[in-house]
């Protein structure tokens, strides 16, 4: 039976572009990719195919993970069809406008001549970067973007609508670093952008360079105003949990800045917000380097401890919950279950023959979150938060030098840092009364102004999380005022020169 041919008609609606960019770290960018294709293709409810498309020209692999992929050199791919395109747009005539000459040119390819189906088991198929005969290089090199784009404006944006036409979800493996190439997959294809990152200093600076570029361009091109929105992907080499929190939160005594506040700062630039915070996001998505050279590619058999929360596996589902529905990396994740809840409540309702219970749920949950007036009031409380905690840290680090002495009776870090980690421990292992008494336990002890900011801070986010998950939103509040009242304290001794106490 024929199962390389795309058989699944139009969808009724569009599917979306999403581009995986990394700086540096291909090979875990390539991984990723592969993983978050085969999560969405094997999902009970994917009516619609999964499209990967290895644009990684110079230095292609995505085949190299999924066997019927890689069976043989002569196999079409990317490099092919847009050399077609070429080819028909050399010494073009025609009056036609930009999307007129993309629409005629993209009409004449068969689409099944580049694309391969890599798993019978779900609808998840492959377009290579090309034909590896022997003039594959130079004809790689032949290939000029710019002159591409300069002949037919719209056809790459052209391009992402038509295979966004048949394919629920387009995964697209860019290449590393700037060039033409990146620009096309960042700026002009897609919906929204996997930036992976490593410790490595130039691999943040290229990603938010990328990312400014790409938002720029959206904004200052009347043709190329869509939405495009962002997912940070930390990828750390460290495995123990110092090495990734130095590195998330900074080292305030060697004036080392993390990236999460890089990462917020970036983000509200870029939407025009205030300010933004990824606590929530980011305690759920880190894909380590070390987790991800044991990921098997997609279909293949799971290795032991891969739902581990800092594995592979965990690591890509957790990134979709956020990517997929669309939601901003800045929404808690509680916020995004519950909204999903919501949705599919929704969608059961619209069955008429829904239990009129299904119906009086949906209702009262969509009244939930259109208290919109509440929602605003905690939003501003945190906003004035974030700005408590960076002001003080600001103090902290021009006044306390390598750190005040530790007072008789208070935790070390690193007995507070333990206490954290269990507490993230019994979260994760869904221990609601656990988590609770350690979170009760730990509110007086993490508001004193003596901690070092990075820990308040996380220490903060997680009770916050514990009484998120068990809805209590009186104590959700007034820890949330007793934040505000500790950091306002603090600040004020700072700014007067004297010493912070333990309270």
């Amino acid at each position: 039976m024929e199962t390389n041919r795309i058989t699944a008609v139009p969808a009724g609606k569009a599917g979306e572009v999403t581009t995986f960019y990394s700086y540096d770290s291909a090979p875990v960018r390539s991984l990723a990719l592969a993983h978050a294709g085969r999560l969405l293709a094997g999902r009970a409810h994917a009516k619609t195919p999964v499209l990967m498309i290895d644009w990684d020209l110079e230095a292609p692999g995505l085949h190299h993970y999924f066997s019927r992929a890689d069976e043989g050199p002569d196999a079409s791919g990317l490099l092919e069809l847009f050399e077609s395109c070429r080819d028909q747009l050399h010494g073009n005539t025609s009056n036609d406008d930009a999307e007129a000459l993309a629409a005629r040119v993209l009409d004449t390819l068969d689409w099944d001549d580049f694309i391969v189906r890599v798993d019978d088991t779900c609808p998840l198929y492959l377009m290579r970067a090309g034909r590896f005969d022997d003039s594959y290089g130079e004809r790689v090199d032949r290939l000029d973007w710019d002159a591409l784009f300069c002949a037919c404006p719209a056809l790459f944006r052209t391009f992402a609508a038509r295979v966004a036409r048949r394919f629920a979800h387009v995964l697209i493996d860019c290449r590393s670093g700037r060039s033409a190439a990146a620009s096309v997959c960042t700026a002009l294809l897609p919906d929204k952008i996997v930036g992976v990152f490593t410790p490595d200093a130039r691999s943040l600076d290229g990603l938010q360079g990328v990312v400014g570029r790409a938002l720029d361009y959206r904004c200052s091109h009347e043709d190329e105003q869509r939405p495009l929105l962002v997912y940070p992907l930390p990828c750390p080499v460290d495995g123990t949990g110092e090495g990734r929190l130095r590195w998330r939160f900074g080292d305030a005594p060697r004036s080392q800045s993390g990236y999460q506040v890089r990462l917020e700062q970036m983000l509200a630039e870029c939407y025009g917000l205030s300010s933004v915070m990824l606590d929530s996001y980011l305690d759920e998505v880190q894909l380590p380097q070390a987790a991800v050279s044991g990921m098997v590619p997609a279909g293949g058999r799971a290795q032991a401890g891969e739902h581990d929360r800092l594995g592979p596996q965990r690591a890509v589902e957790a990134l979709l919950e956020w990517l997929e529905p669309g939601h901003f990396p800045w929404r808690p994740l509680p916020e995004v279950r519950l909204v999903q809840a919501v949705e599919s409540l929704r969608e059961r309702a619209a069955d008429p023959q829904a239990p009129s219970l299904v119906r009086e749920l949906a209702r009262l949950a969509q009244l939930y979150l259109g208290q919109q007036s509440e929602l605003e009031a905690a939003r501003r409380i945190e906003q004035h938060v974030i700005a408590l905690e960076q002001g003080l840290h600001a103090m902290e680090e021009g006044k306390r030098g390598h750190g005040s002495p530790r007072r008789p009776g208070e935790p070390s870090p690193d007995a507070l840092d333990d206490k954290l980690s269990r507490l993230q421990e019994l979260i994760d292992s869904r221990s609601p009364r656990e988590a609770r008494a350690l979170a009760d336990s730990l509110r007086s002890t993490i508001l004193r102004p003596s901690v070092a900011h990075p820990l308040r801070r996380r220490g903060a986010a997680m009770i916050k999380q514990v009484y998120l998950q068990e809805g209590d939103k009186d104590a959700l509040l007034a820890f949330t005022l007793d934040e505000v009242s500790s950091l306002e304290g603090a600040l004020i001794q700072a700014a007067e020169g004297r010493p912070l106490v333990t309270g």
